[in-house]
């Protein structure tokens, strides 16, 4: 079972890996824990307004980071196989923004574009 512990825990990884030097994380790890953040929230059972202030007082807020990394995804993937592509699902799941492209002032977007230059 999903916990805001756990859901906590997840973020800061991929926060730390996007907007600290101190990160481990590279491009396809990120992309895993961003799955497994997504999947995490989607399992969550209990109050889901208990977990959007994760991230509130850092470089980004959790729904921040979630749909800058669905517009990255959108736009990065390379097919259906692809581990980006099993993100963009998992985190379709989660956002539905109603938009017709991303936020390219989003900085969760930025970063995760920044990070991913030269591996797709």
């Amino acid at each position: 079972m999903a916990t805001i512990k756990n859901i906590s825990s997840l973020f800061d990884v991929i926060n730390n890996s996007l907007f600290r030097t101190t990160g481990t994380l590279d491009y396809g790890r990120v992309t895993d824990a961003i799955i497994a953040l997504s999947n995490a929230i989607a399992a969550f059972e209990g109050e889901t307004e208990s977990i959007w202030y994760i991230g509130e007082c850092g470089d980004c807020t959790l729904d921040d980071l979630l749909f800058g990394a669905f517009w990255h995804y959108t736009e990065y993937h390379s097919g259906q196989g692809s581990k980006e592509y099993a993100a963009l699902s998992a985190l379709g799941y989660l956002v539905n923004s109603g938009m017709s492209c991303g936020d390219d002032e989003n900085v969760a977007y930025q970063m995760l574009n920044e990070m991913n230059e030269g591996v797709v």
